[in-house]
């Protein structure tokens, strides 16, 4: 336990010393949210007012830039760097470096989370979900597939220059044909088609209905249901082609 406390608060101090995963993290989410709010506060989203559907939607971004860039890029960045190398030298074993990045990563999505809820209470007056519970279980749901996710990333790019490019690649698509930013209702018809296959979409679709109370509704079945399947599959392929040193 001490050595994943240790481990632990050396990660999380890595992490605020890391512009990239603090924009991406803390920033980018919260001056969407803040500008699409100003814009479309008073829009409704398939029976949605745009709280309802866009609180969960920046968390969604969250989760994401979380996985891909304070993690996934970030354990490609200390193994090019050799500091698991160095460790390998230490009493800490890899048990300890994966739970205390998996709590850096929890850590990293819960302060996002309460960032979007103080901005909308207080910066718009909204009220938060009434339904705590089931958005706390479709959040854990959420994060840990797409940290499986994250970690085919730092699974399958040797360099940060390859890790940061398989980020920023998925960022569009995973942002603008899920529902995190745009409604898929306004975008075209084909765009809504290839929105099935970008696995942020179940996350909104989860995360709203978490927020929204409909989370143990037969509609959320598939949502869930599939990401389930992307939390095993990345869990086999991760576990097969993931190394902590070259």
């Amino acid at each position: 336990m001490q050595s994943i406390l240790t481990h632990t608060k050396m990660e999380l101090k890595l992490f605020f010393r890391e512009t990239l995963a603090l924009l991406f993290t803390f920033i980018v989410p919260a001056i969407s949210f803040v500008v699409f709010g100003l814009m479309f506060q008073t829009n409704s989203y398939d029976g949605l007012d745009y709280f309802q559907a866009y609180i969960p939607s920046m968390i969604a971004i969250i989760i994401f830039t979380t996985a891909f860039f304070s993690m996934g890029l970030q354990i490609v960045i200390d193994r090019e760097k050799g500091v698991y190398k160095r460790l390998k030298g230490t009493p800490l074993d890899q048990r300890a470096i994966f739970t205390a990045t998996i709590i850096k990563g929890f850590f990293a999505i819960y302060v996002g989370t309460i960032e979007i809820f103080l901005i909308s209470k207080f910066g718009f007056g909204s009220e938060l979900t009434e339904h705590p519970f089931e958005f706390f279980l479709a959040l854990t749901l959420c994060t840990i597939t797409f940290f499986s996710i994250g970690f085919i990333v730092s699974s399958l790019a040797k360099r940060m220059q390859t890790a940061l490019g398989i980020a920023m690649i998925a960022m569009y698509p995973m942002m603008f044909l899920s529902g995190a930013t745009l409604p898929l209702e306004a975008l075209p018809e084909v765009l809504q088609k290839i929105a099935v296959i970008v696995p942020l979409t179940y996350v909104v679709n989860v995360l709203r209905d978490g927020w929204n109370g409909t989370l143990f509704t037969s509609g959320a079945l598939v949502d869930i249901g599939v990401l389930f399947g992307i939390l095993i599959v990345s869990t086999i392929i991760g576990t097969k082609f993931f190394r902590w040193t070259d």
